[in-house]
């Protein structure tokens, strides 16, 4: 065999090669498109049904050294879609929702000394926690504590993105599991009604399966 046939079975090689990537590559995104669209409907019923029953989350959200929220009741949500062209034809990119879980009375905190007066703001920055500080002063008008008020409220923002090259649906968000930055890396074969149901749970606070899927 001569140096051209050689160079001939290599970029045969090399061709098969590419359409086997390119093959796959567009059974990922089909996959991928199911399983997006899916769980848009899904989370989309999903929220119609918390927006009647406004359930309370038995999630308790731990604040370090500051203290608790617990029993918040579902006060919103918001769930959209984009989408981006691929091969001249639209697909999901992203989902993105949040719920928003609160109570009406508010968490005070005080603290006197200057290093625990910024822990707090620290931890409560950390989180993203929204909060409003007042400057208590003596009664002969020098500084005595800081106050600290923070609305009983938890955000979870999330979004699900559709990873096409490694077809699976990647979730990041912030307060799932608890207070903090999560992310969830789900094969698309694996979203079904049952893994969709453990989702739901995870969103209302309830046990759930998904911790198997973080990153």
């Amino acid at each position: 065999m001569g140096l051209l046939d050689d160079l001939k079975k290599q970029a045969d090689m090399v061709k098969s090669q590419q359409l086997s990537q390119q093959s796959m590559l567009q059974e990922s995104i089909k996959l991928v498109e199911v399983k997006m669209n899916q769980t848009f409907v899904y989370l989309n019923d999903l929220f119609k049904q918390l927006s009647v029953l406004r359930p309370t989350n038995p999630m308790v959200y731990s604040i370090p050294g500051i203290g608790d929220f617990q029993n918040l009741g579902f006060a919103e949500s918001f769930v959209d879609y984009r989408k981006k062209k691929i091969n001249d034809k639209d697909h999901y990119d992203v989902i993105v929702f949040f719920i928003k879980w609160a109570l009406p009375q508010n968490l005070v905190v005080e603290r006197d000394m200057p290093a625990t007066i910024q822990k707090v703001r620290d931890v409560l920055w950390s989180f993203g926690l929204k909060f409003t500080e007042e400057e208590v002063k003596k009664a002969g008008g020098g500084f005595q504590k800081m106050k600290f008020t923070i609305p009983h409220s938890i955000t979870c923002d999330i979004t699900i993105t559709a990873d096409h090259e490694n077809a699976r649906l990647v979730v990041k968000g912030k307060h799932l599991l608890r207070l903090g930055q999560e992310e969830l890396r789900i094969p698309a074969e694996d979203v079904n009604e049952a893994l969709l149901e453990e989702f739901a749970k995870m969103l209302i606070g309830q046990p759930t399966a998904l911790r198997k899927y973080r990153s």
